[in-house]
């Protein structure tokens, strides 16, 4: 008997973890992402708008301060919707159209700052003539609009930079686009640190 007590207690708590997390996703603001534009000037490196893109999307994910909607690989969805009225998908499990929901507020960005700096120096060290020791730097700025959907008021608007310096070698990221090569890791590095910025401004924020 107390067996059963404690699985009904425990089904009941999984139940009720469940709806209040539900309830928590209804209630944040919907929030939908575009594609970052490169606008680094012609003496940085190639940024990789989509990597930051990604980027910021996951890190705002794991915050849970928004819903997020996505809206740039709608096309994964209408195919989906396509397959679904072609009468070759079971109706039980086919998506329907006319269930995506609108999103309250648009995030724009870009990148306008890029850089990478690398210097080298030579170390004395006991039994060799010289020691080879190379210095990278990176700079990354992110400049964020955020915008009302339905009156087009930009309510949030800022641009924060994150700083990386690494020696001999890189950082080695768990974001994809960004090069492997020595600068890439401390790019990405960089990178993230303004990403976390502005996340950490937005959560300030009463949504």
């Amino acid at each position: 008997m107390k067996n059963g007590k404690n699985i009904f207690f425990y089904l009941t708590a999984i139940l009720l973890a469940c709806v209040l997390g539900a309830l928590q996703a209804e209630a944040r603001p919907r929030l939908a992402v575009r594609t970052f534009e490169n606008r680094t000037d012609a003496h940085s490196l190639n940024a990789p708008a989509q990597a930051v893109t990604d980027m910021m999307t996951t890190e705002l994910y794991n915050a849970r301060i928004f819903s997020l909607m996505e809206r740039e690989r709608l096309d994964f969805i209408i195919d989906e919707l396509d397959l679904a009225q072609s009468g070759l998908m079971d109706p039980a499990t086919a998506p329907q159209a006319g269930r995506i929901r609108g999103a309250q507020y648009m995030m724009t960005g870009a990148v306008t700052q890029y850089r990478f700096n690398s210097s080298s120096a030579f170390l004395p060290i006991r039994g060799v003539v010289g020691g080879g020791l190379a210095s990278r730097t990176a700079l990354v700025t992110l400049d964020i609009r955020i915008i009302n959907s339905e009156t087009g008021e930009v309510v949030y608007a800022a641009s924060e930079s994150g700083t990386a310096t690494r020696e001999a070698g890189g950082l080695v990221t768990r974001y994809g686009g960004f090069a492997t090569g020595a600068h890439g890791g401390i790019l990405a590095s960089a990178t993230r640190e303004a990403v976390m910025k502005h996340v950490a401004s937005l959560r300030s924020r009463n949504w």
